[in-house]
């Protein structure tokens, strides 16, 4: 979907998370801003991350990640409006690809995989790291092809939030039995 709304930028004005519109009813913004990117680095980096994690984790825990895909962009755009007032308008994947990462990671850690932990480990040591020098600069550490648009790490922040929500609610706990494949 965000490469047909990339191809066609005529629906982006259609799906982009826009706070006035979103206050004033437009409520599937809320879902669809995240499919909207501001150029070709943008959307190619958000789909790097977006598909290699979220292909991953799909085919170890399918019902998971639909969870979490459910979730993840409205929690994503309810943190915006509630906490971020003078964001006036907000695209791409950057946030649920965070998430879903971060997802995967949680739940190769808690599987005990064939990774060995300071893999994961490392991996989101990254994602802290990342966030926080986008926090700091206020610009992308990855996309450079639109000016003028600053990164917002708070939808990085929730979407990892919503990742380890979605793994803490689903996942097995010690003592039982793990769940048959989904």
């Amino acid at each position: 979907m965000a490469g047909v709304v990339f191809l066609v930028p005529a629906v982006s004005g259609w799906l982009i998370y826009d706070r006035a519109l979103i206050l004033h009813g437009q409520v599937w913004r809320a879902w669809t801003g995240h499919i909207v990117h501001f150029g070709s680095s943008h959307l190619l980096w958000n789909l790097a991350v977006f598909l290699s994690a979220g292909c991953w984790v799909e085919r170890i825990r399918q019902r998971t990640t639909r969870w979490f895909y459910l979730i993840c962009a409205p929690v994503i755009a309810a943190s915006l409006l509630i906490l971020e007032p003078e964001l006036a308008r907000y695209a791409g994947l950057s946030g649920v690809g965070t998430g879903v990462l971060v997802l995967l990671g949680c739940i190769k850690l808690d599987s005990h995989s064939t990774e060995p932990t300071w893999f994961w480990v490392a991996v989101f040591g990254l994602v802290i790291v990342k966030i926080a020098l986008e926090t700091v600069t206020r610009a992308p550490l990855l996309v450079n092809d639109f000016s003028g648009i600053i990164v917002v790490p708070l939808a990085h922040i929730s979407g990892a939030v919503c990742g380890i929500a979605t793994w803490f609610v689903t996942r097995t706990p010690l003592n039982a039995a793990p769940p048959p494949p989904s």
